[in-house]
Order: structure tokens, then sequence, then C-alpha cells
């Protein structure tokens, strides 16, 4: 080889260099992903891990929780029934505890005394002295009842219904009890204080104890006294509130139950906004697209929350299936979900927003979604639970019964926060190889993401090339992974996987040269 020849080389192969080094053509647009491992969860998010569970009651008795809260210091308290304890057939159970779910006292209260069968709590909340408003419905021995609506027949023994609220100090000692003229039985599903100090309840009940119940909403003073009493509903169906909470205008939100006659009807979700004084402003029904009739209640509202785009979270059960639904201000549906898991024996009891704009929903377990309802992560447990907030460290509490209402006990599970996530993000460029740049922009480190790059193409398509590896990106880090320099000539197609993402590119291969477009 002379050595002009060799000059021209060294200059050609200098040109080809400094031209693969200056361009680099990117795939169009960032891959944003999550990337988990595969052994921990496969729903795209990490679950928490328990942090403790604790149980109350007698094993071999009946005794269950209805409602759960965490406190002003730290605690949680939680309303239900016994059998374990108390004078009735059924007592309604109050049991506050530390942290740590160890009990720091425990209550039952029987207000018919012995004449009463049964009682439970189904509602309560902490009021702002630190004591605590209780919603009750109790079954009265000396009072019997076969009008009253089919579900509670059993439940109550066959006697009257009577709601009653209940407040109670900080250490669960009784103030003051109220029951209500105008409802000669009526069941009280929940009780929340409003901003004025006083009080507002809903449930089922009826005037007498002819035709059916319907939804009522109570008013109370702050000393318990009647304030007013509103009635919604038919004289041919049955009406239920489930759930009340006073909106950001003082008004109030109340979902439950509607058009059930338990024949040929098995209910509507029923969604009612109603100003200050309970008039109705607008109500709302939604159903399944199926007419297929269950054993037992087919669509009706569990809980309502007010979000925080002004618009309302409903848990609940459509066609029988737990569900989901996202309400905009004027109570039009925006989303639903159902049915979670594709397990019709997931119910659905209670919903509220987390501090991340997410869902979390309690049933046979505690399932968390995103703000449109998609689902995160879910812990499954096949038992109900029928209460659940998030906690002021971020963590998770759930309430129901570890033996499914029949000889169980009240079980209580405290969850940790969620862990961090890895959020991934790549772009792709070509030069003298194949390269890609990850970036981890989420809140836990990404180990063991997997990538691969293939190439294939060139001339007579006779390219082939495929490298793959494994990396780390910590939080803040941008790894840049790919392949080395290879020869080909001619049109060439890449195709890139990172974690679960693939993206596709063609361009051009000269040489040592990769030209994407």
């Amino acid at each position: 080889m002379t050595k002009e020849t060799v000059k021209k080389s060294v200059v050609v192969g200098i040109l080809v260099l400094s031209l693969g080094m200056c361009i680099t053509s990117c795939i169009s647009g960032d891959s944003y992903l999550t990337v988990v491992d595969p052994h921990l969860n496969m729903l795209g998010g990490i679950p928490p891990s328990e942090e403790w569970n604790k149980t109350f009651g007698n094993p071999f008795l009946d005794d269950a929780a209805y409602d759960v809260q965490e406190t002003n210091d730290g605690g949680f308290i939680i309303g239900g029934y016994a059998k374990s304890f108390g004078i009735a057939i059924v007592n309604p159970w109050l049991i506050k505890t530390d942290s740590k779910g160890n009990t720091e006292w425990n209550k039952t209260f029987d207000y018919y005394s012995l004449p009463s069968v049964s009682g439970r709590i189904w509602s309560l909340q902490q009021t702002t002295d630190s004591g605590y408003i209780l919603g009750c419905t109790f079954f009265n021995a000396t009072l019997p009842n076969f009008g009253e609506a089919r579900p509670f027949l059993r439940m109550n023994h066959g006697f009257i219904s009577s709601l009653v609220l209940i407040k109670t100090d900080s250490q669960g000692n009784e103030e003051w009890n109220r029951t209500y003229p105008g409802l000669n039985y009526s069941w009280c599903f929940c009780v929340r204080q409003t901003t004025d100090g006083g009080y507002i309840a809903t449930g089922g009940g009826n005037a007498s104890t002819e035709g059916s119940p319907d939804l009522f909403l109570l008013k109370a003073h702050p000393d318990g006294s009647l304030q007013w009493l509103r009635t919604y509903g038919t004289s041919d169906m049955d009406e239920e509130g489930h759930m009340v909470q006073e909106m950001t205008d003082n008004g109030f939100i109340i979902t439950g139950m509607s058009d059930c006659n338990y024949v040929t009807d098995w209910g509507k979700i029923w969604l009612l906004k109603t100003d200050v004084s309970g008039t109705v402003v607008w109500d709302k029904k939604f159903e399944g697209a199926t007419s297929k009739v269950h054993v037992g209640l087919e669509n009706y509202g569990n809980s309502v929350q007010q979000t925080s785009d002004s618009g309302f979270i409903i848990a609940g059960a459509m066609n029988y299936q737990a569900c989901l639904l996202k309400i905009d201000v004027n109570g039009n549906e925006t989303w639903r979900k159902t049915p979670f898991l594709n397990d019709i024996s997931y119910f659905c009891y209670s919903a509220k927003q987390t501090t991340d704009g997410g869902y979390i929903a309690t049933g046979n377990g505690i399932i968390k979604t995103d703000s449109s309802g998609n689902e995160a992560w879910n812990i499954t447990i096949p038992t109900p639970f029928t209460a659940g907030q998030q906690t002021s460290d971020g963590g998770f509490i759930i309430a129901g019964s570890n033996n499914g209402y029949y000889n169980g006990d009240v079980w209580l599970i405290k969850f940790t926060p969620e862990p961090g996530m890895p959020d991934l993000s790549f772009t792709v460029t070509g030069g003298l190889g194949i390269h890609m740049k990850i970036t981890n922009s989420g809140t836990a480190n990404a180990t063991n993401v997997i990538w691969q790059v293939h190439v294939e193409g060139g001339i007579l398509h006779r390219m082939n090339h495929t490298v793959n590896g494994t990396v780390d990106v910590a939080v803040g880090e941008t790894k840049t992974v790919g392949t080395k320099m290879f020869f080909g000539l001619g049109g060439i197609q890449v195709t890139v996987r990172v974690g679960d993402e693939t993206q596709i590119a063609e361009g051009k291969q000269l040489l040592i040269l990769s030209l994407l477009k």
C-alpha cells in the first residue's frame, strides 16, 4: 500500500468518525414507563407492607367492625358490634386503640337495656371536642314488626328497629342519646358532625310500619335535638341512604339505593345533592347494563366523598359486583370501574381519595387506583373489610371481620405507606451504534431494568444484530446503554425495548454510522 493510499484511508476514517459523532437523530418523543419487580406485583404498582394487625373479641362468637377512623392522637376508633360483650344478643361496640392497635378502652351500649334484642354502630366520627358521635340502630324486643324491609327482618329478629344517635366523651362515656319522632322504624347507616357543631345522619325509615321505607336525611342540633327531617322516595319502592357528607358549600351529598322492591327491581345507585336545608338540588341514578337479577341487591352506593375537583367518588355495587364511580360536580358520570379484579366476590364498601389524587377502595381487602380509577395495586383478603382510610403517615388502615361476620373477630390491619416507585423515560439516538439514555425521575431506584436493541435490514436484508442486558438506574440518574460500533449498509429497522416499553425506528446504516429518522 502506498503512502498516498494510507493518507486517503486515514482522512476518510476521520471524516466518518467525525460525522458519526456529530449526527444524533432521536426516536420521536420520550417513552414514560414504570418498571417494577415482577415478583412483587404484576399490576404496575408495588403494594404497601403490613405494619401490624390486631383482632378483638371472642373467636367463638360473632364480632365485627363497620367503621374505623384515625383519631387526633394518632390512634384509631372502631365501631361495630359484639356478641362477646354486653347484655343483649348483639351489642353496639366501640373500641379505642393507640397508634399500634393496642386497646386503650372499649365500650358497649344498650340504649333499651334488656328489652333490646340487638344493636349496632354503623358509623362514627371523632367530634371537635375529642369525643365521638355514633350512628346506631337498635332492635326492640317489645315491638314486633313483620312489615319492615326484607333484608332487616332476619337481622332484627322480626322486631322494630330504631335509629339512635349517641354522643360520648373522649373516653367513650355516654353524654347523651337521642331517638327521633317521625320515624316509627328506621336504621342509621351514617352520621357526621357538621361545621355548625350539629350532626347530619342518613339511613332508611318510614313514618309508619305500612308501605316501603324512604331514604331520610336528619339534621340535629349540637345537643342532638332534632333540627329538621327530610325523606326522599316513593311509597311503592324501598330507598336507603348509606352515606352522607357535608360539602364545601354547606349542602349535603348522599348516596344509597333507590327503586327496589326485592321482586322485579333490585335497586339503583342513588346520588342526591341537597342544599343546607335538605332541599334536593339534583339527584342521579346509576345502574349496570344488564337486567339479570342476582341474589341480593343489584345496584347500590355504599359510600360517597367529595373530591378535590369538587366532584364525587362513589363506592358500591353494580350488577352485584364491586364498582367505583367518578361523578362530576353536576352529578354526571365521568367514569366507572366494575368489577374490581373481575371477581363477583369482591364487594366495595368504601372509597376515599388519597393524597396523590388517586383512590383507595375497601372490600375484601384494599385496592389503590390512580386518579382515573386504573388499578395500581391490590391486596385481597377473603373476608369483608367495610371501612378504610389513608392515615396521617401516608399508610392505610382497614377494619372488618376475620371470618365474614360469622363467629369471627373484629380485625384491624395497618399498612405502611406505599413504597417509592421508579419512573423511567428514555431516548434513543444513532451515531456510532445505537444508544439509549434512560432517566429515573421516580422516588425509588430501578434495579435490573431489562433492555434490548435489535437491528435488521441492510442491503439484501442480511443484517441481524441484537444486543441486550440489564441496568440499574438510581433516582435522579441517567444511564446510557446500547450497542458498540457495528458494520452495515442500507436501510435498517431498529427495535428498542426498555422494561415493558418498546419503540421502533427506521434509518440507514452507513458502514459504522447509524442514521435514524
